[in-house]
């Protein structure tokens, strides 16, 4: 069994191309590598993105691993014209903003070519599984990513069907026979408990 944990990087800046972390999101990523830490993580992985690559430097540093950098992890930015803004912080008046309330997710970014999008979130996590037969793997990438790899295990017909939090974790797993099964969906227990290092299997 090969076990992928996909992880949103951590709160970034808002309003431009391309934002590192902010202050908030570099306190997420550190806690979720001291919570990861205890679990025996094969390998590292992360969008060529800022805001992954930081997300991802805790774990680096505590680890010893040096994360692999994947251009098909990267989220939509790149395929669009506007520069990221937190979902959280868009205006009210953003027809954005009333897409999200109203779960129509795919409506946040309507110019994106969908099916070029899933295939690539598909090819990303088949190399990355291929590469590690057997192996636990931590991926560092996006809400929009991880929403389209997972619905697309689902079988959905929408690919953005849920909103992950910043540093939530979400498991899927390769079975010996080569299906792909979600194990968990949005884990965010590093941001308000402490790891019993002597509970982990």
């Amino acid at each position: 069994m090969t076990e992928l944990l996909l992880i949103r990087h951590g709160l970034p800046l808002a309003g431009v191309f391309d934002p590192r972390l902010s202050p908030e999101g570099t306190a997420q990523a550190e806690r979720l590598a001291a919570w990861l830490v205890h679990e025996d993580v094969d390998a590292l992985y992360s969008s060529p993105y800022r805001r992954a690559r930081e997300t991802v430097a805790p774990l680096e540093r505590l680890t010893g691993m040096t994360a692999t950098v994947l251009d098909d992890l990267r989220e939509w930015d790149t395929d669009v014209t506007q520069p990221y803004m937190p979902p959280e912080q868009i205006g009210a008046d953003d027809p954005r903003a009333a897409a999200l309330a109203e779960g129509r997710y795919e409506d946040f970014v309507p110019e994106l070519d969908w099916d070029a999008f899933r295939a690539r979130a598909g090819r990303a996590m088949d190399t990355i599984l291929d590469a590690h037969p057997g192996g636990r793997v931590a991926v560092v990438c996006h809400g929009g990513i991880t929403n389209t790899y997972l619905a697309t295990v689902l079988g959905l017909p929408t690919m953005f069907w849920f909103h992950p939090d910043y540093t939530s974790v979400s498991r899927v797993r390769r079975m010996p026979g080569g299906r792909i099964v979600l194990h968990s969906v949005n884990e965010t227990a590093h941001m308000v408990a402490e790891r019993a290092v002597d509970a982990v299997a």
